[in-house]
């Protein structure tokens, strides 16, 4: 998929379930390797049209990249919304900047900033984007692979979990 997919414009690959380590492995291969941005969907089926779009945002080239391969999503979305989760180790957030970014592309957007609940930031986010939104854009894997095995990933938590379509790109 990896390999096919670095021709593609879009990558749609089905959500890794449960044990199913070989399609974890192929999802994170072709997420890695293919260069290209994946769309997940849920186990439901999917609108026809993105109305409400969710960008979860943290300033990393991997969130910036989905973001640019979600512009003809975000160009037909009614509304847009950033949501940013405070992580201890963060000083301020910059979605303002996105806003306007976004702005200049003819885009109205909006900014949520959250405090992570006691679930922990991953589900903070999803709770707010399963109620605000029809797809979930995202930055995936901002970490060493090592470090994300031995402490745990919100991109792993977030794509175990989401109730609806994820778009995220590396």
């Amino acid at each position: 998929m990896a390999t096919y997919g670095v021709a593609a414009d879009l990558i749609i690959a089905p959500r890794a379930t449960g044990d199913d380590g070989v399609a974890g492995a192929t999802l994170e291969a072709v997420l890695l390797e293919s260069g290209r941005p994946i769309l997940i969907p849920p186990a439901a089926a999917m609108p026809a049209k993105f109305e409400r779009i969710a960008i979860a945002w943290k300033p990393t080239p991997q969130a910036a990249r989905a973001v640019v391969a979600a512009m003809p999503f975000l160009a037909q979305a009614k509304e847009v919304v950033l949501i940013t989760v405070e992580e201890a180790a963060e000083g301020h957030d910059d979605a303002d900047r996105l806003v306007g970014s976004l702005a200049w592309h003819g885009l109205k957007a909006t900014a949520q900033s959250l405090k992570p609940g006691p679930d922990g930031a991953a589900a903070t986010l999803l709770a707010t984007a399963g109620n605000r939104a029809d797809l979930l854009v995202m930055g995936g894997y901002g970490h060493s692979r090592l470090r994300e095995w031995v402490f745990g990933g919100f991109t792993e938590l977030v794509l175990a979990g989401a109730p609806l379509p994820v778009l995220i790109a590396h």
